[in-house]
């Protein structure tokens, strides 16, 4: 049950986001919405971290921190500042539909190099994303 709360709470996060970037956005440039989110970001994660897993953090191997640096590099400056872009350009509600999207490049990504296996429901959650992506494109 934690479980699901959390994932609850992560969506709930993940949808609020862009609209506080958004009122941000009438001020600051993206650039500047990333270097601020990254910063208090890393603050209060590491704050969590060593607070409750500090044992875990320093029993990690070098190889575990490099992908962990790759994955950080890709996600966080690069992802938040395509994001932040979108959502100045194409607005909350369009940008969050298509950012929405990454179930499906996360579903062909596990199963191409992941070694995950294709299921019904994992077809129908694919076509309802994609579906839902291009209903949300068409509009003008």
């Amino acid at each position: 049950m934690l479980g699901i709360a959390l994932a609850l709470s992560t969506a709930l996060g993940f949808a609020i986001a862009p609209l506080f970037a958004s009122l941000a956005l009438q001020h600051v440039r993206p650039t500047t919405l990333v270097l601020i989110s990254l910063v208090t970001g890393t603050v209060l994660v590491l704050i969590v971290v060593f607070t409750l897993h500090t044992d875990t953090v320093f029993s990690l191997s070098g190889v575990a921190f490099l992908w962990f640096l790759i994955v950080g590099v890709i996600n966080f400056p690069l992802g938040r500042f395509f994001e932040y872009t979108g959502v100045r350009l194409a607005g909350v509600s369009r940008s969050a539909t298509i950012i929405g999207s990454a179930p499906l490049f996360a579903t062909t990504m596990a199963v191409t190099f992941g070694g995950e296996t294709i299921s019904a429901t994992l077809i129908i959650g694919t076509i309802s994303t994609v579906v839902g992506v291009v209903l949300i494109l068409s509009q003008k």
